[in-house]
């Protein structure tokens, strides 16, 4: 696994597991409030992963953007797993993680860039870390 690639393992795909992680996930803000994650860790015989996909809600804007908006989001944690993989390692978990935009739509911000994401992104690694 690239150090700061993101595989096709390490996204979550399948609506049943996406369900399972918005019914029973934990769900923190960032500190700016731009950026909500909901995580599901549960402990693993086999190899420790990390899954994540980024979810836009259609209300808060036009496909264009709301896809620009996932990709960066992709591109933050992309750029800033590495301690999570690291405490996963130790404590031999598989997490699951939804992103999600809260204070962030269209209206107010046109033109979203990864500065805008990233240090929301920065904060909520920062929380799920600690509390695993």
């Amino acid at each position: 696994m690239k150090e700061f690639g993101l595989s096709t393992f390490e996204k979550l795909k399948s609506r049943k597991e996406i369900k399972e992680v918005l019914s029973l996930g934990i769900e923190i803000l960032s500190a700016d409030k731009k950026i909500k994650a909901i995580y599901l860790a549960e402990k693993n015989d086999k190899k420790t992963t990390v899954k994540i996909t980024p979810a836009v809600y259609k209300k808060l804007g036009c496909a264009v953007w709301r896809n620009r908006v996932k990709r960066l989001i992709r591109e933050s944690y992309r750029l800033n797993k590495k301690e999570l993989l690291k405490k996963i390692d130790q404590k031999n978990l598989k997490l699951k993680i939804i992103f999600s935009p809260q204070k962030i739509s269209e209206d107010k911000n046109k033109h979203v860039s990864l500065m805008q994401i990233m240090p929301g992104m920065l904060d909520l690694i920062k929380k799920i870390t600690e509390r695993i």
